[in-house]
């Protein structure tokens, strides 16, 4: 962390030299130049850093810990995950760096190098933010980080509000003073935070930025050094990042024992030991709340204890995977797949033959969403009592790898429960295909007649008002479809689009209306392999049919384009006027000879057709 004076370069002077005067240019060169040749005790002052508006920021009393580009030893850099990590290890002042990206997003990266920290190559100023979304900035510190991204600064301040902790900004790039501030204002947070690096134009804009003095040493100044520069007015940091003493526990107690005001470190864990608010303490207050208490009050524990990465919480998690209240038990669960690194996998497959009911659920549902190589024993676990662990395990088959056999799943198409018809067809898809292609489909036929003879009966009953009773059973039956719906779409290419647009372009109007929009969604990216299938639903009486087909075409691209225009000229009057607007809407460039043509042959439809064609110029201005 450099904090600079009044915006220049950081000054490390000889405590027989230090002053509390803003030292000249030419000044700031002979001491930055003597400062490498000191072999012992060092400090930076700092000119303004804190004004008493923000008393919250630099506090006596308590020794404080600030941290260092995040916590960077514990986790990958100027990430909104290493950021709160270092909030939750204690740290009150955390410090990120900022850039502004070719797009003018700012963003946290430390030295503009994709290189370093992610898989591309090039400038962080020089590449968009919608790019560098593209790229995984978590990998480089090894395979469990992988997935994180670079974030926006305003999301950085965001997580520090939430956290109740201060930012050290240290600005890269230059200008970017009116945006920062905006951020920071409209997020609450102009006051909780200390300006560095790149920061000349803050001033001007917002003059309380940086008022007060604070002196950075090095380890090895005693009590009385740092009481006389505390009597100048100066909040004594002890420097432990960047040098030898990072991780040297004895002499961060010793500055503490010297009565420093804060330690600057790398990291977070061991300033904690040393300033007496170790984290084991925090974790073991979490375990106690997580483990007894309201569920509220333990669900909460559990999450906030989940989000301390790389910490021995493993065996917390794992005793609360065996909880009777399944809410316990789940959230447990998901503590144990979203820890970093993984949890073997042995963890689950122990679970999944407890004699709780609660740990066989939610173990096997972290096999499945983790896709764990446990097919042999999820199939084993379809004899289960438990109608929940059953559906869990059908669940789970649907997400890993292996091979189910036919005969274990299809069964399970004809339970009682729709939760576990639903589970069935997914896993159905993902190891049979063929067979779930006809399998899967029927059973959302009989489903669909079903509904369509209830809303029947209830429209001939005359009582339009559902008691609960009669509610519940439509819900379930909704809920399975949508997973039914969703298997087939999970079929490949060639097997799920014939059923998917048989579902899409049919006429309903009881409570299964939704499969058909839904699966009209699913034909968006499929359709293209046969246009013909929405194409002849253009024709349909049935308007929302007919609609669907419309805006199923509209969202399947230029691929589908062809064959429209080819329809086009031989249409019928009803199909005409909706490839007149797909291909408007889509912008086809090349139906612009066509639809002039048919403005001096179609009265009909003329002022449509110069919709349509002027639709298209303003989308391909260069073309007119």
């Amino acid at each position: 962390m450099n904090i600079a004076i009044g915006g220049r370069q950081p000054l490390a002077l000889n405590i027989s030299t230090a002053t509390t005067q803003k030292p000249s240019r030419s000044l700031l060169s002979m001491h930055a130049h003597r400062s490498r040749h000191l072999a012992r005790l060092f400090f930076i002052l700092l000119a303004p850093v804190i004004s008493s508006a923000h008393a919250g920021i630099l506090q006596h009393g308590k020794v404080q810990l600030i941290c260092h580009r995040t916590a960077n030893r514990d986790m990958p850099e100027n990430t909104l995950e290493s950021l709160a990590l270092a909030a939750r290890m204690g740290c009150n002042i955390v410090e990120i760096d900022i850039r502004k990206t070719a797009d003018g997003q700012l963003v946290l990266n430390h030295d503009d190098f994709l290189e370093r920290l992610t898989g591309g190559m090039g400038s962080v100023e020089l590449t968009s933010y919608d790019e560098l979304q593209l790229l995984d900035t978590g990998a480089w510190m090894g395979q469990r980080f992988t997935g994180m991204h670079i974030p926006r600064f305003e999301e950085a301040v965001q997580i520090a509000r939430e956290q109740g902790i201060g930012l050290y900004l240290d600005i890269k790039t230059k200008g970017i003073a009116p945006r920062l501030l905006e951020i920071l204002e409209r997020e609450g947070m102009l006051e909780r935070v200390v300006f560095g690096g790149e920061w000349e134009d803050v001033p001007a804009l917002y003059p309380n930025a940086n008022h007060d003095a604070v002196a950075y040493i090095h380890p090895g100044c005693n009590a009385a050094q740092v009481a006389a520069l505390q009597r100048r007015g100066k909040f004594v940091v002890a420097n432990f990042s960047a040098n030898a003493y990072e991780m040297n526990l004895d002499a961060m107690r010793e500055a503490v024992a010297a009565g420093v005001d804060a330690l600057n470190v790398d990291y977070p864990r061991l300033g904690a030991d040393a300033v007496g608010r170790p984290v084991e303490t925090r974790l073991a207050e979490l375990a106690r709340m997580a483990s007894a208490g309201s569920v509220p009050a333990r669900l909460a524990a559990i999450r906030e204890l989940s989000h301390f990465t790389g910490f021995p919480t493993q065996e917390v998690f794992t005793r609360l995977l065996r909880d009777p209240d399944d809410r316990i038990s789940r959230a447990a669960a998901v503590a144990l797949v979203i820890a970093r690194p993984a949890t073997p996998t042995q963890v689950y497959i122990d679970a999944a033959s407890a004699p709780e009911k609660t740990a066989r659920r939610n173990a096997v549902w972290a096999l499945g969403i983790s896709g764990a190589p446990a097919t042999s024993l999820l199939l084993s676990l379809l004899h289960d009592n438990d109608p929940d662990v059953l559906k869990e395990a059908l669940l789970a088959l649907s997400r890993c790898p292996g091979q189910a056999p036919a005969g274990s799943l299809l069964p399970f198409l004809a339970s009682d429960v729709p939760s576990v018809r639903a589970a069935a067809a997914l896993a159905l898809a993902r190891h049979q295909p063929q067979i779930a292609a006809t399998a899967v489909m029927d059973l959302l036929r009989h489903d669909e007649e079903q509904a369509s003879r209830e809303h029947d009966g209830q429209l001939h009953s005359g009582n339009h008002q559902l008691t609960p009773e009669q509610i519940r059973p439509i819900v379930e039956a909704y809920r399975e479809q949508m997973k039914l719906i969703q298997a087939l779409a999970s079929l490949p290419p060639e097997d799920a689009l014939p059923p998917l647009a048989s579902q899409a372009f049919r006429p309903v109007a009881d409570y299964s209306q939704l499969t058909a929009v839904v699966a009209g969604y699913q034909l968006w990216d499929r359709i293209a392999a046969s246009p013909a299938l929405a194409m002849q639903a253009l024709r349909s009486t049935n308007v929302e049919v007919a609609d669907r087909a419309e805006w199923v075409l509209v969202k399947a691209g230029t691929s589908v384009l062809p064959q429209l225009r080819q329809a086009l000229p031989s249409s019928d009057p009803a199909s005409r006027a909706r490839i007149i607007r797909i291909l408007g809407w889509q912008g086809d460039r090349k139906a612009l000879p066509l639809l002039h043509k048919l403005q001096e042959s179609d009265p009909q439809n003329k002022l449509l057709l110069a919709w349509a064609i002027q639709k298209i110029e303003v989308l391909h201005p260069w073309t007119n």
